[in-house]
């Protein structure tokens, strides 16, 4: 008989969902995890390939005909990866703007088995952008009241990195330096030789011992493992929370309704606190599926912007070859599986100046050169990627569909999000300022993409056969959408007043003050940096209040 009670209940497994598990339970509270997919066994895994291979147009459709038809156009994706993806057919969403790219992973471990392990700290410049530069709005906490608990997730996953001083992206504790291969360093002399400003930093990424295999051989996250040797918690997969249940008098939530994926079967469990980690849509989904009572509009939507500034990054892709250079070259690996790292480009524009003045925010650029271990005989390849910050828009939001529900009959999400005239204009530069850093380092290009459409200055990819030419021309704008970057975030954001926000400095809603919500959904701007890291530091808080509060 399983248990039904629990001190607290974690909706979701991923980043966030594991360090909710970990510290919850280390600080002695009985905890349930709930993960809306399987764990997957670890052969699985051991079928992935680190070996370079083509766009793959042919196997994505492919893919398509069972299910795959939206996930296939992750950049990552592959037949042998397929597993880490959702079936677009049981887990429909609709986009009522511009095609959103909504990539999903559902299993034990969430998408924290399948993220880039980019793991940077945000700073002031992200927390604190109306004071700095008088767009967006400033959250409810800077760097200062964050750095502890970046320190706690950073030491507890092991960090491969190098303290670049960039105030930007402040140092962070690294357990070894991360490496560049041969031709990016020479890349990162070119570039800073040229653009003071534009600083080629290493990588700073996660271990790949985060993600353990347990003694049942099943893969799961060093936080998940950390919790359950605690004896505190217990995870229950395929577990499909449609509901937060809440009281009818005081607001504050009694605990969830979930559906087994498997069975179909409804089971409600009760917990004194709730913390939603879903991933952001996912987490707004189930809080606007969650109304009634004292939350008529959805779960702490009081304000009315519950779903409301939903934001992502506009993404950008130029790859291509480097000539006269062959092969590739492992850096901090023994093996092409484990050959982790590359370079990244903080964001360097309108900082504490006004450096171009045709946009607020800015971007970034990561990606590799050189490492890729292509064949012997094979010129070296690279690929450079931009993210572009994105300012927060009431217009952009996500909803819940009025007449469409997912295979287990629970509402499905709408994504309603499009750049405006900022973000086309940033991403404008973002295209350009790839296009120069390529040509000053000499490189050969197949592609460049962006929203904006292909770069037209190059011969699309020379070397590829007729028909995947073509395919990619008929299907690349999906692929680089909205969404691609995997770096969605908002729609329950924090502040400082619960007249315009949906959680406070605690990421507490205010309107159930026993509801949290630490993923991504919960950041009021976006940055140009990944969010992973820093939505990890803020359940670690989260978690601290919430044993002081709770206990």
């Amino acid at each position: 008989m399983k248990n039904n009670t629990y001190d607290a209940i974690v909706v979701g497994s991923g980043a966030t969902g594991g360090f909710a598990a970990k510290e919850l339970a280390e600080k002695g509270l009985n905890v349930l995890v709930l993960e809306a997919g399987p764990q997957h066994d670890e052969e699985l895994f051991q079928k992935t390939s680190g070996a370079f291979s083509s766009i793959g147009s042919l196997s994505r459709i492919k893919a398509g005909i069972t299910g795959h038809h939206k996930q296939a156009r992750a950049s990552f994706y592959s037949e042998d990866k397929s597993f880490l993806f959702v079936n677009d057919w049981d887990h429909p969403y609709t986009s009522s703007a511009d095609f959103f790219l909504f990539l999903r992973g559902k299993q034990v471990g969430g998408r924290f088995l399948s993220w880039g392990r980019v793991a940077l700290r945000m700073s002031d410049y992200a927390f604190k952008t109306y004071s700095k530069e008088g767009t967006g709005v400033d959250w409810p906490i800077d760097y200062k009241e964050l750095e502890p608990y970046y320190e706690h997730v950073e030491n507890f996953l092991g960090l491969i990195g190098e303290e670049d001083n960039i105030p930007f992206v402040p140092n962070g504790k690294y357990i070894r330096k991360a490496g560049l291969s041969t031709l990016e360093k020479e890349f990162k002399k070119t570039v800073e030789t040229k653009w003071p400003e534009r600083k080629v930093m290493p990588w700073r990424y996660v271990k790949k011992e985060a993600t353990p295999v347990d003694e049942n051989d099943k893969r799961t996250t060093s936080p998940l493992a950390a919790g359950m040797a605690t004896g505190n918690l217990e995870i229950r997969a395929n577990a499909m929370v449609s509901k937060v249940n809440t009281d009818a008098q005081t607001g504050k939530a009694t605990g969830v309704t979930y559906i087994d994926s498997e069975s179909k079967k409804e089971y409600t469990v009760n917990a004194d606190v709730v913390m939603l980690c879903a991933s952001t849509v996912e987490t707004i989904r189930l809080m606007l599926n969650s109304g009634g009572g004292k939350h008529p509009n959805g779960l702490g939507n009081s304000s009315g912007i519950l779903g409301k500034y939903f934001m992502d990054q506009v993404p950008s892709w130029i790859f291509g070859n480097v000539p006269g250079k062959y092969g590739g070259e492992l850096v901090d690996a023994d093996n092409p599986k484990d050959n982790h790292g590359g370079i990244y480009i903080p964001r360097f524009q309108n900082l504490d100046k006004v450096t171009n003045p045709d946009f607020k925010g800015g971007f970034n650029i990561q990606g590799i050169v050189g490492r890729p271990m292509v064949p012997q005989g094979m010129e070296s390849v690279f690929g450079l990627m931009g993210h572009g910050e994105m300012l927060p828009y009431k217009e952009n939001y996500v909803s819940v569909h009025k007449r469409r529900k997912d295979k287990w009959g629970i509402p499905i999400p709408n994504i309603n999000i499009k750049m405006y005239e900022n973000e086309i204009n940033l991403l404008k530069t973002q295209v350009q300022t790839q296009k120069d850093l390529i040509a000053a380092a000499g490189y050969k290009v197949d592609f460049a993409i962006s929203p904006l459409g292909i770069a037209k200055e190059y011969d699309l990819l020379p070397n590829a056969p007729w028909y995947e030419r073509l395919l990619f021309k008929l299907n690349y704008k999906k692929s680089v959408a909205l969404g691609a970057a995997i770096h969605e975030c908002g729609g329950a954001r924090m502040g400082f007043d619960p007249k315009d926000s949906v959680l406070n400095a605690y990421n507490q809603v205010w309107d159930a003050p026993n509801v949290f919500v630490t993923d991504s959904a919960c950041f009021p701007t976006n940055g140009s940096c990944g969010p992973t890291l820093t939505t990890m530091a803020l359940t670690v808080r989260a978690c601290e209040f919430i044993a002081k509060e709770f206990k």
